[in-house]
C-alpha cells in the first residue's frame, strides 16, 4: 500500500503494476532506466493529466502569426503566441529554432515550461480542410455545421455535446454514436428521435427513459428489451400512447415533472452492476471487446491495460493512459496520444505515426526518439526541441533522468501548474470539480475572462414552450438561472428546437454540459452484493446509493 502525495488516500501498487513499469522503462546504450511506483493514486494520476486538455473553453482572438481573427482554446492574455492550425502545421516557422541546452543546475519540468511559453501553440485540435461551417469546434474531424462539440467526429448540425460521432442533428447529448434527432441523450447508439435519455441502444421514439434495447415508442421506462408502446414500464395500446404521449407539449415544467416520475420508477428497477459487451477478465464500466484488462471506462477494444479512460477503439499493453487510441501500444502516463503510437512515457497530445518518446507535447506526425520536446514534425532525437546525434542522445538522455531523480520528476507526469489552462477550463474540472479557492491554494491556475468581455443580458423571458418563441430571440442575450453566464441561442440551434418541440433551455451551454456529466455514474468502481444471488461485484453504484443492483446474470434473467 502507499500513500497518495495528493489527497492522502491509501492505494495498491500491483505485482503485476511493478511488472508493467519494468516493461515500459527506457533503455539507452543498454541500460534500463527503471521507472518508480506512482506517487499519486489513480485518480489523483487521472485528474492530474486532465488538467491539460481544453475541450470546451473557446475565445475569440487573433493570430500571432498572421494578425487573423482566430477561434481558440487559448484566451488573448496567454503567455504564448499562438497559430491558426492551418499556420501552425505549415512552413512558416520552425518549431527547432526554439531549441535550448539542458541546464543541469536547474529542475527539468521548470524549464520545459519556459520553452513552452516561448513557443507557439496552436488554436484548436481542429482539421479546418475536413470541417465544413464548424468554427467552434475543438478536438473534433469532419464536421459539418456544428457548434461547440468535442471530441467528436463525422457528424452533421450537431451542438453542445461532447463523445458525438456519426451523428445528425443532436443537441446537448454526451457520448452517442450513430444518432439522429436525439436531445439531452447520455449513451446511446443508433437511436432515431429520443429525448432525455441514458443507455438507450437501437431504438426510436423513447422519452424520459433508462437502459433500453431495441425498443420504440416508449416513454419513462426502463430496464426494457424489444418494447413498443409503454409507459413508466406498462404496456398501453396505440391509441393510449397517442392520446398520452404525442398530444403532450414539452415546458419545462412538464420536462421536470417528468424526469421526478420517471426516477420513481426507475428506483423500482434492477440496474445492472456495469456496462460491458463482448469483454473477458475485465472490470470497468461502458467497455466493448475488451479482454484482460482493469479499471478502464468508456473505451473499445483494450487488451493488457490498466487505468483507462475514453479509448477511442484499440490499445495494447497500457497503464493511466486517457483520451483516442487507435492501434496504439506501451503507453503509460499520457493523454490525448494515438493514431499508430508506441512506447510514449509521460507524453500529451503526441499523435500519427510517433514513437519512443518520453515528456513530449503536441508532437506530430511521425516524431521518435525525443525528450522534453514540444511541436516537433518529423524528428527524431531532439532535447528541449535542440537537435542532437543519436549517439550524442543515448548518452544525454540518462543524464537527465538521473538528474530529474534527484529533484523527484522522473516517473511523474507534467505538474498541474504548468498547464497552459485554467483548472476550471479543463476536463479535470468536468470530472473533479473544485471550488476557485481550492484550485488555487494548490498553486494550479484559475482562468475567467474580464466581466468587460462578456455581453449583457438583454432581460429577455424565456417562454416555457417552443411555441411562443420567434426568431428575434437569437438577437437576445440570455441569462442562465444557474450561474447568470450570458448564453445566445444560435439560428440552426432554435430550428432543431422547433423541430423537436424542444422549449429553449433556460441554462447555458456549460452549465448543461456540468449537469450531464454530475448526472452519470462515476468513473470509479466499489465492491458491493448482488442484490439478488448476493455474488460479490464490482459496479459504478456506490454501496450507499438506493438503487437495486444486480450482476450481469440475475440482471439478464430478471429484465430481460
Amino acid at each position: 500500500m502507499a500513500d497518495c502525495k495528493q489527497c492522502g488516500t491509501q492505494f495498491e501498487i500491483h505485482n503485476e503494476d511493478l511488472k508493467f513499469y519494468e516493461k515500459v522503462s527506457p533503455v539507452f546504450n543498454g541500460k534500463k532506466y527503471q521507472i518508480p511506483p506512482p506517487t499519486y493514486c489513480p485518480e489523483c494520476r487521472w485528474q492530474r493529466r486532465l488538467t491539460f486538455r481544453n475541450e470546451r473553453t473557446l475565445y475569440k482572438r487573433k493570430c500571432n502569426l498572421t494578425g487573423n481573427d482566430i477561434i481558440s482554446m487559448y484566451p488573448a492574455d496567454s503567455p504564448f503566441p499562438v497559430y491558426h492550425i492551418s499556420d501552425w502545421i505549415g512552413e512558416k516557422w520552425n518549431p527547432m529554432d526554439y531549441g535550448c541546452e539542458f541546464d543541469f543546475n536547474r529542475p527539468f519540468f521548470e524549464q520545459f515550461e519556459e520553452l513552452c511559453n516561448l513557443i507557439p501553440h496552436f488554436s484548436a485540435f481542429v482539421d479546418p480542410q475536413m470541417d465544413v461551417n464548424s468554427e467552434y469546434t475543438n478536438c473534433s474531424s469532419e464536421a459539418r455545421n456544428c457548434y461547440l462539440i468535442s471530441q467528436a467526429e463525422y457528424n452533421e448540425d450537431c451542438y453542445y455535446s461532447r463523445g458525438i460521432s456519426n451523428s445528425k442533428n443532436c443537441s446537448d447529448c454526451l457520448r452517442v454514436i450513430q444518432c439522429e434527432l436525439c436531445y439531452e441523450c447520455t449513451y446511446a447508439s443508433n437511436c432515431y428521435n429520443c429525448y432525455f435519455n441514458k443507455d438507450i441502444y437501437n431504438c426510436s421514439d423513447c422519452y424520459f427513459s433508462t437502459d433500453l434495447r431495441g425498443c420504440k415508442n416508449c416513454f419513462g421506462c426502463h430496464g426494457l428489451s424489444q418494447k413498443e408502446y409503454c409507459i413508466f414500464n406498462k404496456k398501453v395500446s396505440k391509441e393510449e400512447w397517442k392520446e398520452k404521449v404525442e398530444s403532450l407539449v414539452l415546458t419545462h415544467q412538464v420536462i421536470e415533472q417528468m424526469k421526478k416520475n420517471s426516477d420513481e420508477t426507475r428506483l423500482k428497477t434492477p440496474q445492472r452492476a456495469v456496462h460491458t459487451v463482448q469483454c473477458e477478465s475485465c472490470t470497468g464500466d461502458h467497455i466493448i471487446e475488451c479482454r484482460e484488462s482493469d479499471t478502464i471506462f468508456d473505451s473499445k477494444n483494450l487488451e493488457h491495460c490498466k487505468y483507462c479512460y475514453e479509448i477511442a477503439n484499440g490499445a495494447k499493453d497500457c497503464m493511466d493512459y486517457c483520451m483516442w487510441g487507435i492501434n496504439v501500444e506501451l503507453l503509460y502516463e499520457c493523454n490525448g496520444c494515438g493514431e499508430g503510437v508506441f512506447h510514449l512515457l509521460f507524453c500529451n497530445h503526441c499523435w500519427q505515426g510517433v514513437s519512443e518518446l518520453i515528456y513530449c507535447e503536441s508532437c506530430f506526425p511521425s516524431v521518435s526518439n525525443c525528450f522534453g520536446c514540444y511541436g516537433l514534425r518529423h524528428a527524431k532525437y531532439c532535447i528541449l526541441n535542440k537537435q542532437y546525434t543519436q549517439e550524442e542522445y543515448e548518452e544525454l538522455v540518462p543524464r537527465i533522468i538521473e538528474h530529474m531523480k534527484s529533484t523527484g520528476e522522473w516517473g511523474e507526469f507534467f505538474p498541474a501548474r504548468i498547464s497552459p489552462h485554467g483548472y476550471n477550463e479543463t476536463l479535470a474540472q468536468s470530472f473533479f470539480p473544485l471550488e476557485k479557492q481550492e484550485v488555487e491554494s494548490r498553486g494550479w491556475k484559475w482562468y475567467e475572462e474580464e466581466q468587460t468581455d462578456l455581453p449583457t443580458p438583454t432581460n429577455y423571458k424565456i417562454p416555457e414552450s417552443i411555441a411562443e418563441v420567434d426568431d428575434s430571440i437569437c438577437d437576445e442575450v440570455l441569462e442562465c438561472e444557474t450561474t447568470s453566464m450570458p448564453y445566445k441561442i444560435i439560428p440552426q440551434e432554435l430550428r432543431l428546437y422547433n423541430k423537436m418541440g424542444i422549449p429553449i433551455p433556460k441554462k447555458c451551454p456549460a452549465e448543461r454540459h456540468k449537469e450531464r456529466m454530475q448526472n452519470r455514474n462515476p468513473r470509479k468502481l466499489w465492491g458491493r452484493q448482488c442484490n439478488k444471488c448476493n455474488k460479490s461485484i464490482q459496479t459504478t453504484y456506490a454501496p450507499d446509493r438506493p438503487e437495486k443492483v444486480l450482476c450481469e446474470e440475475c440482471y439478464l434473467k430478471e429484465v430481460y
